[in-house]
């Protein structure tokens, strides 16, 4: 047994082993670095996005929504655009609005607050509807936004535009999949 570990202590004494050593040190700290780009793309905090990442979304809102040049509301508007007008979301986010590129302005990048984009293209319908929750339903001030009030189950209300998730009413946007339409 003394002879193997003699043997194995001249093998790591060896400039040979302090070469492969420092190889497998540079092969780890490369797998490291690789692995934490990897991770950064995936979250999304990369500013270059594949093509694939790109989205449709739509407006829904009551009257226009604008767009603006940073992720702002203080900015001055680049344009503005109408419910139902589709834009190209690109996956970036801030302060809770979307990038957007391809938009139909001189300026064709821009900002639009989240809480007016739906993923389906809203419908203008302008007819009640009954809530139809098993409690109360939240009305909200934007899509995915705060609640502004809680609704009883089986009041009406009034439907300006609908999509397969949310709805625009008079009381706020509320959840679609609780409302039914009044003679469907």
């Amino acid at each position: 047994m003394n002879r193997v570990k003699r043997m194995h202590k001249r093998f790591f004494d060896t400039e040979a082993w302090k070469w492969i050593k420092l190889v497998l040190e540079l092969l780890l700290i490369a797998a490291l670095v690789w692995g934490a780009i990897e991770l950064y793309t995936s979250l999304g905090l990369s500013e270059a996005k594949a093509e694939e990442e790109y989205e449709i979304m739509y407006v829904m809102c009551s009257d226009f929504v604008f767009a603006r040049a940073t992720p702002n509301k203080k900015q001055e508007p680049i344009g503005r655009l109408e419910p139902g007008d589709e834009v190209v979301v690109d996956g970036r986010k801030k302060n809770g609005y979307f990038h957007c590129v391809d938009l139909t302005f001189e300026q064709s990048e821009g900002w639009i607050y989240g809480g007016f984009l739906v993923h389906d293209k809203p419908e203008k319908l302008g007819q009640t509807a009954t809530i139809v929750s098993y409690g109360r339903l939240a009305a909200r001030k934007y899509v995915n936004g705060r609640r502004t009030r809680w609704l009883k189950s089986g009041a009406k209300l009034k439907v300006w535009y609908w999509s397969d998730d949310w709805a625009l009413t008079d009381c706020g946007y509320v959840q679609s999949k609780y409302l039914e339409l009044d003679g469907e």
